[in-house]
């Protein structure tokens, strides 16, 4: 069953889009695509980037439910990228002078949405508070969790240093290639600690599994 048009426009309305929207092919049919007990978090236009070229432009919406990517060739070419909000595992945002780059893990699937730089923080907004909602389920506790957390603030951190609320910055100084050596160097030490702590993750699923399936006092 579909959503009514009517809620759609005053959804669009509360995020203050409403007239922006309108002229999308994609979104005069979005209501079609809709659930009627779903709820818009963020909308943008943007590409989802390939492994070899940069296609389209895609319409991209944020439910309470799900990620939303829908794009319209003509009655027959209708293309519909969907990610439940049970499967995004991590969300990170990088952002340029004028546009930004989400990623989304979903499982064994990396989605990459290049966005207009104020679009890009409200689709980070959006599906971060999906990814917390799906992390407030876990039974994970004690150290694994503290350094799950401690490694989403640092991964945030680009998206947190170029907020638009922020004073504007002095023109940065040419690059230094002792500087830029170190920073992909600390980027690649993050994707290492990152690494282990989906290693601690998968670790502590794997017990609590055991645990399901032994009777109780049988796990050391």
């Amino acid at each position: 069953m579909a959503i009514d048009r009517g809620i759609l426009d005053q959804q669009l309305q509360t995020l203050g889009d409403a007239t922006r929207w309108w002229d999308q092919r994609e979104l005069r049919d979005l209501p079609g695509v809709l659930r009627p007990d779903e709820k818009l978090l963020a909308i943008a236009r943007g590409k989802i980037a390939r492994i070899r070229v940069l296609r389209r432009s895609w319409l991209i919406v944020v439910t309470d439910k799900r990620l939303l990517c829908l794009r319209s060739g003509g009655p027959t070419r209708w293309q519909q990228i969907e990610v439940d909000a049970d499967e995004i595992e991590r969300v990170t945002l990088r952002v340029g002078p004028l546009r930004g780059r989400v990623r989304i893990v979903a499982g064994s699937h990396i989605y990459r949405l290049l966005v207009r730089r104020p679009d890009s923080w409200k689709l980070s907004a959006a599906l971060s508070s999906l990814c917390a909602q799906k992390q407030e389920h876990l039974t994970g506790r004690g150290p694994v969790l503290m350094v799950r957390r401690v490694f989403d603030h640092v991964l945030s951190l680009p998206s947190v240093a170029l907020n638009p609320a922020a004073p504007p910055r002095p023109p940065a100084a040419a690059t230094n290639p002792a500087t830029d050596q170190r920073l992909q160097l600390l980027e690649e030490q993050v994707q290492q600690l990152q690494q282990q702590v989906d290693f601690l993750e998968q670790l502590l699923r794997e017990r609590q599994a055991l645990e399901a399936r032994l009777p109780a006092g049988e796990l050391g």
